[in-house]
């Protein structure tokens, strides 16, 4: 339990990384989401390492699982961090950055949230480790409530357009219409 536990600090140490944006706009500061990534990372591996209960597949089960949780991790990686400009995003401390509307953020505003849930959804069940399960739904669900508060308070502040672009993009759960655009890149529209 306790690489549960040291997973849910990771996110008060995103919630640091957004405070910042928004008020102390130290750069040094910056550093915590990094640090949340590398806790979660950790708390993840304890768990898939260690010696917890749980169920067996079948060979073939597991590798299909293994690699819908490798797709489901790689598309939450690029929807983090190439879908975003990156340096603008996570290098600066003053609240500089402008809407991205097209790609995985006109599918929704919290896209990652949609593959962080299916990247331990496919873990769990290709670890079959019940543990797995309980930091994923755990997890999840503070996940979700960090893009609420985003949402709601931070993104208002610190990224340009934000309000408009939460009146024609669903929060997390995509809609046809968000779907289609998603899917229609113009040429050299890579994000």
């Amino acid at each position: 339990m306790i690489f549960v536990i040291t997973g849910c600090l990771a996110f008060v140490l995103f919630y640091i990384f957004d405070l910042n944006k928004v008020k102390f706009r130290k750069r040094g500061i910056n550093i915590s989401f990094v640090a949340g990534i590398a806790l979660l990372s950790v708390s993840t591996a304890g768990i898939l390492l260690g010696d917890y209960e749980g169920f067996d597949l079948s060979i073939t089960l597991k590798i299909l699982f293994w690699l819908l949780s490798i797709v489901s991790l790689f598309m939450l990686l690029y929807t983090l961090f190439a879908a975003l400009p990156f340096g603008a995003t996570y290098g600066k401390a003053e609240p500089a950055n402008t809407v991205v509307d097209r790609g995985m953020y006109a599918l929704c505003r919290h896209p990652g949230v949609i593959w962080f849930f299916f990247f331990y959804l496919f873990l769990w069940l290709a670890s079959g480790k019940t543990m797995m399960m309980r930091a994923g739904i755990i997890w999840t669900a503070i996940n979700i409530i960090y893009v609420y508060v985003e949402d709601r308070w931070f993104f208002p502040a610190i990224i340009n357009g934000y309000d408009l672009y939460k009146c024609k993009v669903p929060f997390l759960i995509p809609n046809s219409a968000s779907i289609k655009k998603c899917g229609a890149l113009k040429q050299g529209d890579w994000r």
